[in-house]
Formats: C-alpha cells, structure tokens, sequence
C-alpha cells in the first residue's frame, strides 16, 4: 500500500495505537495543514473510545470482546484492503513473507494486551503504559539490531517508568500492578513490530493488520463465549472493531499522508490522554489522583522526547531518530495502518 510515490519521503512517524502501529511519510520540508490536523484530532478522538467500549459492555468477557473484536476488524480491513488495492488485494496479503508473519504476531499480541489489561485495572493506566510504545522501540533496536539509544531517551524512558510506577502504587490501585504488568505486552509488542518496519521497510501493513485480526480470533477462540452475548454486548463488540478501528484507520490515512513525522506522534498523543476522560465521564471511572500526576509526567516527558528529537534532527540533517526509516525509493510503502 502506498501513501504517496515521492522518492524523496524522508520523515517518518510510528505512533501507536490500540492493537497496532500508523506508520506515515512524508517529505521532509512538509507542513502541517489545516486539513492534516483536524484528520488526525479526529482519528485520535475516535481511537480513544477503545475504553468507553469495552467499559460499556453488559457483562464483560476479555476472550470474548478479542474474538468479536478480531472478527469485526479483520473484516473492515479486508473491506480497506480491496478498496486500496483493487485487483492485486490478493496479493498484497499473501506476499507478506515471514516479516509480515512477525509483524502480525506483534499486533495480535498488542491487540490481545490491550483487552486483557482492560478487565484488570483503569482505562488510564492502560493508555499510559501504551503510550510508551517508541520508548520501548528504541530499546528493543538496541537490544536486537544493535542501534544506539540517545541519551535523552533514556532520560525519557527513567522518568516515564517512574511516572507509571507512581500511578500503580496510590491507595486504591488494587488489582493495578497485576493488569498494568499485562498491559507492559501492548508497548513491547509495539517496539518489536517497530524494529521489524525499520528493517523490512516494504512490509504492507494492512495486510498484516487483517493476520493479526485473524491471530487474535484463533486464539480467543478456546476461551471465549462468541455466542453467549447479548444483542446489545454483540452490536457493541462489533462496533468496537469495525467502525472504531475501520472509521478511525480511513481518517488517519488522510491526515496522515502529508503530515510531518512530529506532529503526526503528537497530535495522536490525544488518544491516550483523552480515553480515560471519556471513561470518567460516561461511566464514571475516575482514575485517582495517582494515575493523574503520573500520566500527567508520562506525557510531558514524551512530548518533549518528541520535540527535542525532532530539533535534533533537524539541527544535525539526521532523521528523526527511534522510529522506522523510509524504504528505498520505488519501494511499496508501510501503510498508515493501526
């Protein structure tokens, strides 16, 4: 899948996002429009309902919300996949080879944290440790491709695992620490199926989307309940993977596509920032002054990983650094997938 053919691509973002990755290029003297930003406000205000939707549910079944959720998003990336692709659709899922294999591993595994996590503890602490998805990229392309890690990164990754210790350990968190371990799956996951974009750059991400949709299924299979759900849990299961992941995805496409590689991340900061105040609001899931103060540290210090990186790399001539690069000019591009 292509965002666009300029050879000369040369800023790329990663952002992650529930059960997968938006991978964007853009060339590197692109600016921010109008138009860009109101997409991909949009898409991060519609990711960030993954919460409001599990949290809505009549009687919650982790195994059960990953099935129907696989099921209903595998088809709604099908559906974007013969739209994008049109006669070579086929194709494009059955060429992805053993990086692509990887990489739907890794989202499936996000997809499944993700969820999981979800029945163990808050909407908040949830979206802040999956969040810390680039951070934990870069360590894992330290550890498995041998790239070095700045240090402000490491600034960066020592107070945002302070940050997430301090929202686990408040008066009230029981039950926290257990589903914020589970949720750790989600960035982990994230930073290795980001290591595998960086050194396979022509891997087609909605294809690998759709297999780890299928992966998912297949797992939750043996321990959920597919047909044991209400009509309103299966209108809401269904609704939860194909308009919020297939709605939002389409959005994000379009903002993504021009859009510098800095604002792309922040401005896709919105859906963990804004999920659990939709959660606090409409259900009335107040995540504690803990997960406030700590969130609040998480935050600032990615936001300002972001900034100082990218004026870095504008200052030296360098890529914006720990996250994929471009592939090589006329090769098929990652798609802006989540």
């Amino acid at each position: 899948m292509r965002i666009h053919d300029d050879p000369h691509a040369e800023t790329v973002a990663a952002v992650a996002g529930e059960g997968g990755v938006a991978v964007s290029y853009a060339p590197v003297d692109t600016r921010l429009t109008t138009k860009s930003v109101l997409m991909l406000a949009s898409a991060a205000l519609i990711f960030s309902t993954g919460g409001l939707f599990v949290r809505g549910l009549d009687h919650p079944h982790p195994w059960t919300t990953v099935f129907w959720r696989s099921v209903s998003a595998g088809a709604s990336l099908l559906l974007l996949i013969v739209w994008r692709e049109r006669k070579n659709a086929v194709r494009s899922i059955t060429s992805m080879g053993r990086p692509g294999l990887a990489v739907a591993l890794a989202f499936a595994a996000s997809s499944i944290g993700m969820v999981v996590a979800l029945s163990r503890t808050s909407v908040a602490i949830v979206l802040v440790i999956f969040a810390l998805g680039p951070l934990a990229a870069a360590v894992l392309a330290w550890i498995l491709i041998g790239e070095r890690v700045r240090g402000y990164t490491w600034v960066a990754i020592a107070i945002t695992v302070g940050g997430v210790a301090f929202m686990v350990s408040g008066p009230g968190a029981s039950g926290s620490t257990s589903g914020a371990l589970i949720a750790l799956v989600i960035p982990i996951s994230f930073g290795y199926g980001t290591v595998m974009i960086r050194r396979h750059s022509d891997i087609a991400m909605a294809p690998a989307m759709l297999l780890a949709m299928v992966i998912g299924a297949v797992i939750a299979i043996p321990f959920a309940h597919p047909f044991d759900v209400s009509r309103h849990d299966l209108l809401l299961l269904l609704a939860f993977g194909f308009a919020q992941l297939g709605v939002g995805l389409t959005i994000f496409s379009i903002g993504a596509a021009r859009a510098p590689a800095t604002d792309v991340a922040l401005l896709s900061m919105l859906e963990p920032i804004v999920g659990p105040i939709w959660v606090w609001i409409f259900v009335n899931e107040y995540p504690g002054v803990p997960a406030l103060i700590g969130g609040s540290v998480v935050f600032v210090a990615l936001a300002a990983h972001t900034v100082y990186a990218s004026s870095r790399g504008s200052a030296t001539g360098e890529l914006p650094v720990d996250v994929p690069q471009p592939a090589a000019p006329g090769a098929i591009q990652p798609a802006d997938v989540r």
